[in-house]
């Protein structure tokens, strides 16, 4: 069982987790009640249908990121491959790291302002584990694998256009 605090995979049935010591005692045998709990707590992101995962290099300038986001109608690029991930850079890195600070976009590289490391989650992860760690790390966007690849994104909208179709 993943922990929802941490993320870590603890041995099926722990009362403990195993990284954070959260208690998952409670949370085994927890049944849904109402049908968005249900959807929350059984439909996996795959449902979402994550959009493509956009790469750009570390050393790419932050404008010609920008650029990118822009013609792909996205709020983040991935900084990597698909089979190595070494950030993210999000429009609120690009306005709180660049542009507040008065760097110049054009002659910064997209690895002065990424997020190093970001956390993942694979496309067979539930809806309720990825909001739960969007809400506990503060992330609007959260790169998916498949198969050890970074194969997509999905982005806080894209839960609640998910969510809301199932109820019209």
């Amino acid at each position: 069982m993943k922990c929802p605090s941490c993320g870590f995979n603890n041995m099926p049935g722990s009362d403990e987790c195993g990284s954070c010591h959260e208690d998952l005692a409670s949370l085994d045998g927890v049944v849904p009640r109402t049908k968005i709990e249900k959807i929350l707590m059984s439909d996996p992101i795959k449902r979402l249908s994550p959009r493509e995962a956009i790469f750009i290099l570390a050393s790419a300038s932050v404008l010609d990121a920008v650029r990118a986001m822009n013609q792909s109608k996205m709020g983040c690029i991935l900084v990597g491959s698909a089979d190595r991930l070494v950030g993210i850079l999000t429009e609120r890195d690009v306005v709180l790291k660049g542009i507040c600070l008065g760097k110049d976009l054009g002659k910064t590289a997209v690895a002065d302002l990424m997020t190093p490391d970001p956390e993942r989650l694979t496309d067979g992860d539930t809806l309720a584990y990825a909001v739960n760690r969007m809400s506990v790390g503060g992330y609007r966007h959260l790169p998916i694998e498949r198969a050890h690849r970074t194969t997509g994104i999905i982005s806080v909208r894209d839960v609640l256009n998910y969510l809301s179709k199932s109820f019209p």
